[in-house]
């Protein structure tokens, strides 16, 4: 880190010492604006590195989405902030591979990945992981599933899934918990409950995807059918497609010859 940069990111950390992460970074959303973006890139890389210091539970999701999208865009615009946003994914992503890292950082570095349009780098990460230091792997797979099922990796799904109805119960109890949630004020209402029934839909579409592609009918139709007793939506009700579920039916019995007999 040369003097300059040094400099600038203490004059930042002195700066926001019981400052509002979230004003912190409307702030630095401002200074892109006026085109500082120099003083704008010091800022999201300080509050990358830093925010959750200040306030943890606040931060943790803004940290690794809309702050990331805030520095993606101004890297759009401004050569530098890419070439940082990349340098830090590379960083992380060496880390998680030499096994220095924890699942916080593998999460950064899936984070990074997303928002950078590169999640085959997401997949391909984790399939060495999974070579290397499988039990670490466990630890990682919650957050490496989406990409690796979109990935069509089954053979990796199959692997830390096992019974998809059985991982079925998490995801209903996830639902469940959030439920509690939703006389909260400053959680609950209106959009946490739509985030909650449309998360409990999408993963269980994942899980019956994940199973229909292991030739898992039973699983499949078990994830459908609890999920529907939660939920009736659509998505749901469509996941099967028809066809499949015909060819693992066995034919009725008509008293009539089959064809071709």
């Amino acid at each position: 880190m040369n003097k300059t940069l040094a400099v600038a990111i203490f004059i930042i950390a002195v700066s926001a010492r019981g400052e509002d992460m979230q004003k912190y970074l409307s702030d630095t959303q401002e200074m892109v604006s006026q085109g500082k973006h120099q003083e704008a890139l010091d800022r999201f890389i300080w509050f990358h590195d830093h925010a959750l210091e200040h306030e943890p539970a606040r931060m943790y999701g803004v940290r690794l989405s809309f702050a990331l999208s805030y520095w993606k865009a101004l890297g759009d615009v401004y050569p530098p902030a890419k070439a940082a946003l990349v340098e830090t994914r590379n960083r992380k992503e060496k880390m998680v591979m030499d096994n220095t890292g924890d699942a916080a950082l593998f999460h950064d570095v899936v984070a990074l990945n997303r928002t950078l349009g590169e999640n085959a780098k997401t997949v391909a990460l984790f399939d060495s992981v999974d070579k290397t230091h499988p039990d670490t792997a466990k630890q990682y797979w919650d957050v490496a599933k989406d990409a690796v099922i979109a990935a069509k990796r089954y053979d990796l799904a199959r692997k830390y899934i096992g019974n998809p109805a059985r991982e079925f119960t998490k995801v209903k109890a996830m639902y469940d918990h959030n439920t509690t949630l939703y006389d909260n004020p400053q959680i609950g209402g209106g959009h946490f409950k739509a985030y909650n029934e449309n998360h409990l839909v999408e993963e269980s579409l994942k899980l019956i995807e994940v199973a229909l592609a292991l030739d898992d009918m039973k699983a499949a139709k078990e994830v459908q059918g609890k999920a529907l007793l939660v939920l009736d939506d659509y998505r749901l009700r469509d996941a099967i497609p028809l066809k499949k579920t015909e060819e693992t039916e066995p034919a009725h019995t008509t008293g009539k010859p089959s064809p071709g007999r």
